[in-house]
């Protein structure tokens, strides 16, 4: 799902992303010409590996997230990291955020019931 950035105005913008087993909702609002303000909620399982036994295993999150999109290049006063991700054809991909949100998460070591006790 790809949203313009020429449709985003100071009024929140809402979406709701429905994938196999996680939901990916919140709203959008501009801060200026190039910055769009994601404030949303992931929240679902996914079936992964146990990191110590690899019995595979299903992981529920459920996570609020404030994050930035930039209409092309971003370049912060103070050169620091941030929690902007940059798109380069005019369009939000909340897909792409979604997918790369999880992948973040789920970076982690995870284990199972088993192996936690």
């Amino acid at each position: 799902m790809k949203i313009y950035f020429s449709k985003i105005h100071t009024t929140p913008y809402p979406f709701k992303l429905d994938l196999e087993n996680v939901v990916f909702e919140g709203d959008m609002v501009k801060i200026n010409a190039k910055i769009v303000k994601i404030n949303a909620i992931i929240r679902g399982f996914i079936y992964k590996p146990c990191d110590s036994c690899g019995e595979e295993t299903e992981f529920s999150f459920n996570e609020k997230l404030e994050l930035f999109a930039s209409d092309g290049i971003f370049k912060d006063l103070a050169n620091e990291l941030s929690n902007t991700i940059e798109f380069f054809d005019s369009q939000i991909d909340l897909m792409e955020i979604a997918i790369g949100e999880i992948e973040t998460y789920f970076s982690d070591y995870f284990y199972c019931n088993k192996c936690k006790n």
